[in-house]
């Protein structure tokens, strides 16, 4: 829903704003640009934002899975 989706966005301090609409009734979101990990059992474990590279957060990603441990 909406609301659940909003709630999401607060818990992980994520913002999000819908700019105005054009003659098509488009429009463009400005946002946090994140990515967040994780665990399978629902837990945040990492987050990676643009100053990261691909191989950075493949080896990161890597080491949590090598890592886990189911709670």
């Amino acid at each position: 829903t909406p609301e659940a989706v909003r709630a999401a966005g607060r818990a992980y301090r994520v913002y999000a704003s819908a700019g105005p609409k054009d003659a098509d009734g488009d429009y463009i979101v400005d946002h946090t640009v994140l990515i967040y990990l994780l665990s399978p059992d629902g837990l945040f474990l990492d987050y990676y934002g643009r100053g990261k590279s691909p191989e950075q957060i493949a080896r990161s990603v890597r080491r949590h899975m090598d890592t886990y441990e189911p709670l």
